[in-house]
């Protein structure tokens, strides 16, 4: 079967193909377009906030400032993805306007959402098909393509897209191993230390694929053991290397933001939010998560073959690992004020279970015949496709239909604008030099030239490793909000002396307006806080 499915592959791609790719390339651009604004007659290209960070990152270290966010004081490691970072580097090393920078960005998430589609429409040919004349891979290439969450956090700027090409790969290079006895622990693991340059949590998808291989047998033969090893060689070197440039550059063990998120935060208040985050993703998702649990149980119960059962078993087993892990974390910090259906943390393993679809989609073609095998995968990628991306049986099915059409500029871009606008006004007020303090770690930091303070504590060791400021407990567990509950506004007056503070953290009741009027700031409608500076003569 999979000797069969693979030489059928080598064959130029089909029509239909390349018009689901240019169909994805358009609705893209548009998406792209549309994640744009205006302002002051310019067009602005501009990424999530968090991408931003890193693109400050980028651009502080080609402007002569190092890997420092603040562009003052010892360099903090604020950002959680450093290959992503990379890339961003040689961006923002060209001869373009800030303004257009971001841009390159969002293109480059372009080519890597379409590699893709390729490699899951790969994957699912050569082992998650069968023999027969319908060997059906549209509807696990048509739900990555149009899976908006994954689609918007990658064109936002994220690394989603890479970790979900890497993460596919993977499933590929494991099967093949498995079930080819491929040569391919090299490659495999050469992928794994990508994956965790990409991201440090990623090491659990790592893990995941190394102990599927070895317990499958792929390394029963001495010369699988001997590539294994040299894999793993290369994987030991760039993770150690890595830990090795972290200590030296920023004098730590572990990124900033593990301490911001995990350290001294309860873990049951941690286990609390983070189910209640994982439901407020899926909530959209759970007939089609229902339905494919359903299948796949069913398949490993009674399969047609033996090794269809062992197949289903790695993208399921990476689905549930990386759903325990997003609920260890406590989830992300936008799962409920944005309406995206899959926070960050799982986004990028939703593929598998589009590929888990298809292969049962598979399984009840070869028993129906060829029309009305047809007629059942057509009809069950509509209804997946419109689960998947919330479109019926929702909470907000008009939204969803509305961000999938992109009739509207994307979450948040119209909140981007609203703080290029106070980051402008500030600069009219303040001049293009001074301190700056902001809850807001990405644009302010990017598009201007001031040395900035972090108040969330992202790119600051202090806040980092305090307490919550906000008493969290079980109770309560609902105030958690990841990477939102620490600041020190007393260490910030006495230590840093901003001359503004633009979007400040507020928990209410005026209790950041009378602390910092008593330190001698003004409130201006525009936003944000400033004082008088003094000047010589």
């Amino acid at each position: 079967m999979a000797e069969s499915a693979a030489d059928r592959e080598d064959h130029p791609p089909p029509t239909g193909l390349w018009l689901l790719l240019a169909s994805m390339v358009a609705w893209s651009g548009w998406f792209i377009y549309r994640s744009s604004f205006v302002l002051a007659g310019k067009r602005i290209f501009c990424l999530f906030e968090d991408a931003m960070i890193s693109m400050t990152y980028a651009r502080n270290l080609i402007e002569g400032h190092g890997l420092n966010w603040a562009r003052a004081g010892e360099p903090v490691e604020g950002f959680t993805h450093p290959l992503w970072t990379a890339l961003m580097v040689p961006v923002n090393a060209l001869p373009l306007e800030l303004r257009y920078r971001s841009l390159l960005v969002q293109l480059l998430s372009l080519v890597i959402l379409v590699l893709h589609v390729v490699l899951v429409r790969r994957l699912v040919l050569r082992f998650f098909s069968n023999d027969q004349t319908s060997r059906p891979w549209l509807p696990a290439a048509l739900l990555t393509a149009f899976y908006y969450p994954l689609c918007y956090w990658s064109l936002m700027g994220m690394e989603s897209g890479l970790q979900a090409l890497l993460t596919t790969a993977s499933v590929l290079l494991a099967l093949e191993i498995v079930f080819h006895g491929a040569d391919r622990h090299r490659e495999l693991l050469a992928l794994g230390a990508a994956a965790y340059l990409l991201r440090m949590d990623m090491l659990l998808m790592v893990s995941v694929v190394q102990v599927y291989v070895i317990w499958n047998g792929g390394l029963r033969q001495p010369r699988q053991r001997a590539r294994w090893l040299q894999g793993a060689a290369v994987f030991a070197v760039a993770a150690a290397g890595y830990s090795a440039f972290r200590w030296w550059y920023f004098r730590d063990v572990l990124p900033n933001t593990y301490y911001l998120k995990l350290y001294q935060v309860s873990f049951e208040v941690r286990l609390l939010r983070g189910t209640r985050a994982l439901w407020e993703s899926f909530s959209d998702h759970l007939l089609l998560l229902a339905f494919v649990a359903a299948g796949v149980a069913i398949l490993v119960r009674y399969p047609p073959d033996r090794e269809l059962r062992r197949r289903l078993l790695l993208p399921a087993a990476l689905f549930l690992v990386i759903c325990a892990y997003s609920v260890y974390v406590g989830g992300d910090a936008w799962e409920m004020p944005l309406n995206v259906r899959a926070n960050r943390f799982v986004v990028y393993v939703m593929p598998q279970v589009f590929i888990l679809l298809n292969a049962l989609i598979a399984v009840v073609m070869g028993r129906m015949g060829s029309r009305g095998g047809r007629r059942f995968a057509a009809g069950m990628t509509v209804l997946a496709l419109g689960t998947a991306d919330g479109l019926w049986l929702a909470a907000r099915p008009v939204d969803n239909w509305l961000d999938l059409a992109v009739a509207r500029p994307p979450l948040l871009v119209d909140s981007y604008a609203d703080l290029f606008r106070e980051l402008r006004k500030l600069e009219a007020l303040l001049g293009p030099t001074g301190v700056v303090a902001t809850a807001c770690a990405g644009i302010p930091a990017y598009f201007s030239d001031y040395q900035m303070v972090d108040l969330l504590g992202y790119n600051d060791r202090h806040v980092a490793r305090l307490p919550p400021t906000l008493p969290l407990e079980p109770e309560n567990y609902e105030r958690f909000t990841p990477g939102h509950v620490k600041w020190d506004y007393t260490y910030l007056l006495a230590h840093d002396h901003p001359d503004a503070i633009l979007r400040p953290v507020d928990v209410g009741h005026g209790q950041i307006w009378r602390l910092l009027r008593a330190a001698g700031y003004h409130y201006d409608d525009a936003g944000f806080y400033w004082r008088e500076r003094w000047r010589p003569g």
